[in-house]
């Protein structure tokens, strides 16, 4: 049986890039960029845009709702510290607002979860209070 506190989950090393989104799931939101020049919403954290590489995209808060998009159900766990979730769902989430992001899918029976279900930010807290955005049944 592993020890959370010895081989804690892993939390992010965070950059100049990601720290506003970072610092939104600290406060409990969901953070994404937009395009200057399109508008086009979008995730990964950079410093441009994918759509029109226009530098400095806008940060917002993004509504935290989403839709299963794929997903598959982890039963052997990537790392010790993970073996206590297992089974969990890992999941591709189609925001509300148009991008995707990986997410694992939380608090409810991993063989309940289907493409097209409906989804809300949750967030897991991990070592030293570090929260990481997830999601749940909406």
């Amino acid at each position: 049986m592993s020890n959370p506190a010895v081989n804690p989950k892993p939390t992010p090393e965070i950059n100049a890039h990601s720290k506003p989104y970072w610092d939104g799931a600290q406060r409990g939101e969901l953070m994404i960029q937009r395009c200057r020049g399109t508008g086009k919403p979008f995730m990964y954290a950079r410093c441009w845009s994918p759509f029109d590489f226009s530098p400095d995209p806008v940060w917002e808060k993004a509504s935290g709702l989403g839709t299963v998009f794929s997903y598959t159900i982890v039963y052997q766990p990537p790392y010790a510290a993970f073996k206590a979730d297992c089974p969990f769902v890992m999941a591709i989430i189609q925001l509300d607002e148009g991008p995707q992001m990986m997410s694992n899918v939380l608090h409810c029976d991993p063989e309940s979860v289907r493409i097209g279900m409906k989804v809300k930010v949750c967030f897991e807290t991990r070592s030293g209070g570090f929260k990481i955005p997830q999601f749940e049944p909406a």
